[in-house]
């Protein structure tokens, strides 16, 4: 089975990864479809009680994630993009057992994250969408996908263009 780690954001963009995955893909019951976000990290002191309570549970469930705060907003817009990527997979023929839920919070560059996640899954392929940044942003700031297929090593990595 073809394991494949789709890095999304919280941008449409990001959508257009998963729409290339149902014409490409359409009818592979071969392959197995993570859906990965990467969460920024928030300090504990900003979240309620209520809030901090419920990460500890995740904790407990999600060891990797031990130590670890993000914002209750953030994770909201991370589901929303899971759901509309589900529906548009499923509605591509997909079925449910194809398509996972996966995520890290981290702080800092996020294609190293997204690189241990696929490996960490044991993924034969990234797929992430390209945000089309102009080339002056692009030379100061770097992009994902960017990072992702310089840093890659023993994996295949598909950039679907915006």
């Amino acid at each position: 089975m073809e394991r494949f780690l789709v890095a999304l954001d919280n941008t449409a963009i990001s959508l257009k990864s998963i729409f290339y995955l149902t014409r490409v893909l359409k009818g592979a019951s071969h392959t197995h479809l993570t859906l990965c976000h990467v969460l920024p990290t928030a300090s504990p002191n900003i979240l309620t009680k209520e809030e901090v309570q419920r990460i500890t549970q995740i904790h407990e469930e999600q060891p990797r994630l031990r130590g670890l705060y993000w914002l209750e907003e953030d994770e909201s817009k991370m589901n929303m993009i899971y759901q509309k990527a589900s529906e548009i997979l499923l509605n591509g023929g997909f079925s449910p057992e194809q398509i996972s839920r996966h995520f890290r919070v981290h702080s800092g560059e996020v294609a190293p994250v997204i690189l241990d996640e696929a490996k960490h899954l044991d993924c034969s392929t990234i797929v992430l969408g390209r945000r089309g940044l102009s080339r002056v942003r692009e030379f100061l700031w770097g992009s994902v996908s960017r990072s992702v297929a310089r840093l890659s090593r023993d994996i295949t990595v598909w950039i679907v263009d915006s």
